[in-house]
């Protein structure tokens, strides 16, 4: 009694290291997002600041356009480089959230597994099925986990093959702003010629 006492012990220590193991993981990503977010934001505010300043100088002609550009969308190599960095912070967190899972895993499976033997040791006379019946249920367990992490996998793939593809649309949605900015102070300055 005392044996089984201690493994659901080391069970609930177990899972308590297993539980702030994934909440600091998680809680380290989200860190790393608000920094970029807000470090984004500061040099977003700082890159207009210094636009508008740089509009309102502009000659009485050129005011308007002035002002326009300097509130247009930032770069296509800005919205990319952000993206890129949101991609780079979710990756190492799936990463590290998934390293956090395995081991927890090993170690329930490892766990499963003692329980198993110890059951099998002293189990009486005649339990010949019920042990197969649980080794049977063990060897079910590993191989749905690994159905499981196979198809998160498969997901998480998909998933960056869609940020990417967002990305590209991004990138050419913002080149596209800036090309029809360009347009419209070409022909403000054709028409005041």
């Amino acid at each position: 009694m005392t044996d089984f006492r201690e493994q659901a012990a080391v069970a609930q220590r177990a899972n308590l290291d297993f539980f702030f193991g994934v909440a600091g993981k998680m809680l380290e990503g989200e860190e790393k997002l608000f920094r970029l977010n807000l470090d984004t934001t500061k040099r977003a505010f700082a890159d207009w600041y210094q636009r508008l300043q740089a509009g309102l100088t502009q000659k009485e002609g050129q005011e308007v356009t002035g002002l326009q550009n300097a509130l247009v969308l930032p770069s296509a190599e800005k919205v990319t480089t952000y993206e890129r960095q949101v991609a780079e912070i979710v990756s190492t967190m799936r990463k590290q959230l998934a390293e956090v899972v395995n081991a927890q895993y090993r170690e329930a499976n490892r766990q499963v597994q003692w329980f198993v033997e110890n059951v099998a040791q002293n189990a009486p006379v005649g339990s010949e099925a019920a042990i197969a019946f649980l080794k049977q249920g063990a060897s079910l367990a590993n191989t749905a986990y690994e159905t499981v992490q196979t198809a998160t996998k498969e997901a998480v793939d998909v998933a960056q093959g869609s940020l990417s593809a967002a990305t590209k649309t991004a990138s050419a949605m913002t080149e596209a702003a800036d090309d029809s900015v360009e347009k419209a102070e070409k022909a403000v300055k054709a028409t005041k010629q």
